[in-house]
This record gives structure tokens, C-alpha cells and sequence, in this order.
């Protein structure tokens, strides 16, 4: 399906077990955007009843069909979860090559469920210790440079203020204390660098 890639990468961070689950054509057709996916997939992996930073909280990283693609300002991520301000479902965005990184790791989507036993980064699909716990977001993004693209939290998120936000080469995801769900997860960063390419279904038109 031209857009997609059909599947997201779900990580349980108490274990580290990291694995793909296919995502059908009719959710993608119906759930559309980054936004709209976040939203299924959230109701699907959040159990219901559970408060926004306990270990068994989702959270929600997701790409709309256009991410990869040349269209112009497409570079955004949606990220979701229950609100730890408001109760309620939440999603924000922000722009970010981190988006593009992301995608190209051949999934729609990230989902984490569960929560570290210690700080950690999550690069590709691995779950790695870290000492970047009490750094900024930015001093965090710029020391894992080196290993791809990164969203991360700043010391507001690890101590689940209930507005942080999550933030990727200056640009923030800012509503809901979406930043504070990532904290109780004790996870510091996301990383990623792929190299799957979006296909589309007319390119020369588009």
C-alpha cells in the first residue's frame, strides 16, 4: 500500500522486547494522518483504566502516508497518549527530520508500553542504559547525533511535570504533559535511522 509500510514497532520497555505487528490496509484507509493512526493505536494498546503515568500507559509515535515522500512540509510526527494534564486523549507534533528517520525504519508507527528499570535511550529498536538522565532535550539530541535522529525529554519530562514537552532539533511537541508520560517510562530518548524508502502511487504527477 503506497504510503505505508503495513506494520508498527512495538516495544514493551520493561522487558526490552521489541517487535513488528502488522497493521491491516482497512485500519490505514479509515484512520488516516499521523494523528488519526496514533488515536487507533492507542485505543488498542492503553488498557483501559490506566492513569496516564502508570507503567502500563501507552505512548504513540506515528507518521502520516505523506512522511518520506517530496511533499513539501511533511516532515511531522504525531505523538499520543493520555494526557497526564487533562485525563483525556492528547496529541501533538512537531516537524523533525526525526520523522523521516523514523519512517524509514519500514513502520507507520512506535509504540511503547511498559517502563525501563533505568534511564534509558531506545535506538532502532534497541532499549540501551544511559547517562543523559538530567540533561536538556537539546544536550540530549546533539551527544546521540551521531546515532540518528532523536526525540527526547528535558529534566521537566523525567520529573512528569504534567505540561513537559517533548522536543526534536529545537521543534517541541507541546500539549497535554505528553513530555511527563515519556519520564514515568524512564525513557530519555528515542532514536532512529532508516533507511526504507515511502513509496508513492504516481510519482511523476506528485
Amino acid at each position: 500500500m503506497h504510503g505505508y509500510h503495513g506494520c508498527y514497532l512495538r516495544t514493551d520497555l520493561g522487558s526490552g522486547r521489541c517487535e513488528r505487528v502488522e497493521i491491516p490496509e482497512r485500519v490505514l484507509r479509515r484512520y488516516l494522518g499521523g494523528v488519526g493512526l496514533a488515536a487507533w493505536l492507542l485505543h488498542r494498546e492503553h488498557p483501559r483504566g490506566v492513569g496516564a503515568l502508570d507503567p502500563r500507559a501507552a505512548l504513540v509515535f506515528a507518521f502520516s502516508p505523506l512522511v518520506g515522500t517530496s511533499v513539501t512540509t511533511s516532515a511531522k510526527f504525531a505523538v499520543a497518549a493520555k494526557s497526564p494534564l487533562t485525563g483525556m486523549f492528547c496529541d501533538a507534533m512537531a516537524s523533525s527530520h526525526f520523522a523521516i528517520a523514523a519512517k524509514r525504519l519500514g513502520v507507520d508507527a512506535l509504540v511503547f508500553v511498559g517502563a525501563a528499570p533505568e534511564p534509558s535511550v531506545w535506538v532502532g529498536g534497541r532499549l540501551e542504559a544511559t547517562s543523559l538522565w538530567g540533561a536538556s532535550a537539546a544536550e540530549a539530541g546533539r551527544a546521540l547525533r551521531s546515532r540518528g535522529r532523536a526525540v527526547a525529554i528535558g529534566v521537566a519530562g523525567e520529573n512528569r511535570v504534567r505540561f513537559a514537552t517533548l522536543s526534536s532539533e529545537g521543534r517541541h511537541a507541546g500539549r497535554g504533559g505528553l513530555g511527563a508520560v515519556m519520564g514515568a517510562k524512564r525513557l530519555k530518548a528515542v532514536v532512529a535511522q532508516g533507511e526504507v524508502a515511502t513509496t508513492v502511487a504516481q510519482p511523476d504527477r506528485l
